[in-house]
């Protein structure tokens, strides 16, 4: 008998193709499947998935399609729009043609995986009769509090919430209604599903009471998916040896380093960037600064010309007499370093699981999609961190920055760490080969053939 055979679409973005092209390895290996992966020819150009012809497994390939525009250059609002046509159009076309050609043969498709933003492959699942499933790449509280909106109705078990906490897709100050009303079609489509199923990138133990709040859903555990080495500890230098940062970590003292990242999507505004710079300048703690040369997608689209490290030149060598400014680094080898006392972070949810994982205190400051949630659940249900206050005008000041991050390094640092060490031990039991989350890979998949 062939093994199941998985289609996995997942939407061209970081965020959503490192967890599903993790889970797909993960189903590989706990169960034996066969994984396709879907996606846009923008993730292979841009090297999302570096080598991905090279990927040693004979259960993993890749199917790809163009959303018109392969180079990965999206300047403008209605560039957005276009490729949101474009992707769901030549999707459909990419994956009918692929499940009919595959219909009558050796390995036909057996069920359809996709992550948020693609409402409409669970739709072309239905018109090939193949049940399909939800990978949610957001904590099951956020799965939560999208599905609780979009009912009406109060869900038990979960803790109340203030406006700042809601993913800011749900905010009374949301600008984009196309995300919104995204996520809120994808939770009537799971209403009218029969026991739907939803793969969460999360664990048992993190969010037991959000993973049983609603009732006639299931949802099931599959993370943390994180890369393998983040678990035993074998993370490469082979990529950050071409930068001097490493050396630099290695002469600072245990615990000493603020690391500051913002991600791949968010951009600061110049005047939030001053007040960042100020407050690190201020505090004269060394710091290691992420800062990219190039405008990303959001700040194209929003009309802006300037870059951060450009933000930041009319003080840089203020900087750079306290701290480390870098384009570049290998996240997971400056939070696993000992000097590293504390991450000032957006709270995007791959590195709030990498923060966790590796036991490192945080400075929360959120800025949009599920990163507020997110927050809030480092601050008050985990407690590994401290979450910043943003003025009226949604600037979070130099003296805010300074408070936490002081919070942080000092007043709560003792307590705050063993907080971080105890879910560390707490993931890596979840996550490592054999732990929960492979346990409950392996039995999803036992209950569907």
């Amino acid at each position: 008998m062939a093994p199941p055979h998985f289609l996995l679409v997942t939407f061209p973005a970081q965020g959503h193709v490192n967890p599903s092209l993790r889970f797909a390895r993960r189903l590989i290996r706990t169960t034996g499947a066969r994984v396709t992966f879907s996606t846009c020819l923008s993730v292979i150009h841009r090297s999302m998935i570096p080598n991905h012809k090279n990927i040693d497994t004979n259960n993993l390939s890749f199917l790809t399609f163009s959303d018109g525009f392969d180079d990965g250059v999206i300047s403008n609002t209605e560039d957005v729009q276009n490729r949101g046509l474009n992707l769901e159009r030549n999707g459909q076309k990419a994956l009918s043609e692929f499940i009919e050609a595959n219909r009558n043969g050796e390995s036909p498709v057996t069920y359809l995986i996709y992550t948020i933003l693609l409402n409409w492959v669970p739709k072309l699942a239905h018109r090939f009769h193949l049940p399909s499933s939800l990978l949610w790449i957001q904590p099951a509280f956020v799965f939560g509090i999208y599905y609780n909106y979009s009912t009406g109705n109060i869900i038990k078990n979960l803790p109340r919430i203030e406006i700042r906490d809601l993913p800011s897709f749900l905010s009374p100050s949301n600008t984009n209604k196309a995300a919104q009303t995204e996520y809120l079609e994808l939770m009537e489509f799971l209403k009218e599903e029969s026991n739907p199923k939803i793969l969460v990138n999360t664990f048992d133990a993190l969010e037991p009471e959000a993973l049983k709040a609603i009732p006639n859903i299931e949802m099931v555990a599959v993370g943390p998916l994180l890369p393998s080495e983040i678990f035993t500890g074998s993370e490469s230098r082979e990529q950050s040896s071409s930068y001097s940062y490493t050396s630099w970590l290695d002469c600072k003292t245990e615990y000493s380093v603020i690391y500051v990242s913002f991600g791949t999507m968010v951009e600061l505004s110049k005047k939030q960037i001053e007040e960042l710079a100020r407050a690190l300048i201020q505090g004269k703690r060394p710091f290691l600064w992420v800062i990219t040369d190039k405008l990303n997608r959001e700040a194209k689209i929003q009309g802006e010309d300037e870059t951060e490290i450009e933000k930041i030149a009319g003080f840089r060598d203020e900087l750079e007499e306290v701290g480390m400014i870098v384009p570049w680094c290998s996240q997971i080898e400056v939070l696993r370093h000992r000097a590293v006392g504390c991450f000032l972070t957006h709270c995007g949810w791959s590195s709030t699981l990498e923060s966790l994982v590796l036991g490192v205190p945080v400075v929360a400051f959120p800025m949009w999609s599920d990163q507020p949630t997110n927050a809030k659940l480092l601050e008050e249900r985990w407690k590994t961190g401290v979450r910043v206050r943003e003025n009226d005008e949604g600037l979070v000041e130099r003296e805010e920055i300074r408070r936490c991050l002081e919070e942080v390094m000092e007043e709560k640092a003792e307590e705050l760490r063993e907080n971080a060490d105890k879910w560390k031990r707490l993931v890596v039991e979840a996550g490592g080969e054999g732990g929960s989350s492979d346990k409950n890979i392996k039995a999803f998949v036992e209950t569907l053939f």
